[in-house]
């Protein structure tokens, strides 16, 4: 995120816009949940049965409301970055430090504690690289969403990069570039990735 006297006004609003509609209809969903049980509670004070339902009602009604400010307030937050790079990032390159498949295996179980098909596995596909901007030197790291580019890289390979002149912390990997780099390696094998595993998208 830019300092104050450097947020761009305008790209903030169309972010925001984008997000409103949904976070208005949680926000007033749980708004209404609260109200609901607070007025169980409040017309039915002395029912014990009633002021516990009313109550609950309410706190559920409350932490709707409190998730609906952090989620649009972090889903800004991410979009407004993202729309920061596309207009003032600049391109360079950076370098490969480090790759590694975080798999998690997970089963499904019927009521009798049987498997449920053969399982599958999720992956998310981390790179890490550092870049230098400005005569500093950054850090970063992305997940890629392409298996084929995540195992012809290899540690010391150039990553092409978008970052934000006014704030390198904001970065992306330009996964299409990377892809095309590599196109004529073999990919490694084998691969740290299993067969038919489902890749986590990138943020």
């Amino acid at each position: 995120m830019l300092r104050k006297n450097k947020i761009d006004w305008s790209l903030l609003w169309s972010v925001i816009k984008v997000n409103l509609g949904i976070a208005l209809a949680i926000l007033c969903f749980g708004l209404i949940a609260a109200m609901v049980g607070g007025g169980i509670f409040y017309a039915d004070f002395g029912d014990w049965g009633a002021m516990i339902a009313g109550g609950f009602f309410a706190l559920i009604g409350a932490g709707i409301v409190l998730l609906s400010i952090v989620v649009t307030y972090s889903s800004i937050g991410h979009d407004y970055g993202q729309a920061l790079l596309r207009k003032h990032g600049i391109e360079l390159d950076g370098v490969l430090t480090k790759k590694e498949a975080d798999c998690q295996f997970y089963q499904e179980y019927d009521h009798n504690n049987e498997p449920k098909g053969e399982g599958h596995y999720e992956c998310n596909l981390l790179v890490e690289f550092n870049f230098q901007f400005k005569g500093q030197n950054h850090n970063g790291a992305f997940y890629l969403s392409k298996v084929e580019t995540f195992d012809k890289l290899r540690e010391g390979d150039p990553v092409p990069l978008k970052v934000l002149r006014l704030d390198p912390s904001v970065h992306k990997v330009r996964e299409r570039r990377l892809a095309n780099m590599l196109k004529d390696r073999e990919p490694q094998m084998p691969s740290l990735v299993p067969d038919g595993a489902e890749i986590g998208q990138p943020i």
